[in-house]
């Protein structure tokens, strides 16, 4: 006769699955991966003006450079409202929060940039219309106008 087998007392176990262990290091690595990508999101939006605000401000310097046009062609290229110089209070009004500035600098024709030597009448103003908010710093819009 022979004896029935006896089984292995010693034979390993197949596993199906994680142990808790590997479950609890894979969270704590994804945990880790994690906070390093949202930092960088977190650090973008913070360092981000606000588009609305930023809109705001381009379309004030964009109707400060339409006053200013407006007035030219109302009152002439030698309007008083229009007298070269820095630091101008500009010609609207200002939504709460900005602040306007306007330059006017007579220009020669060979250099509409050149702003060196405003005082000189000739036939164009450069005109630079700047907003500036705390968000979002300073715009600055550049126009010139022609005597013709």
């Amino acid at each position: 006769m022979s004896r029935p087998k006896e089984k292995n007392r010693f034979a390993v176990k197949q596993s199906a699955g994680f142990t808790l262990i590997e479950i609890i290091i894979t969270l704590v690595v994804l945990s880790i991966a994690a906070v390093g990508v949202l930092s960088v999101f977190t650090t973008g939006i913070r360092g981000s003006a606000n588009p609305l605000v930023l809109d705001q401000a381009v379309q004030l310097a964009q109707g400060e450079s339409d006053a200013v046009t407006g007035i030219k062609q109302a009152s002439g290229f030698s309007a008083v409202a229009l007298a070269t110089g820095t630091g101008q209070a500009c010609k609207t009004s200002m939504i709460a929060g900005f602040n306007c500035s306007l330059d006017i600098c007579y220009v020669p024709a060979g250099n509409l940039n050149d702003t060196s030597n405003c005082g000189v009448a000739t036939n164009y103003k450069h005109i630079t219309a700047t907003i500036t908010q705390t968000a979002i710093g300073s715009i600055k819009l550049e126009t010139v106008l022609a005597n013709y």
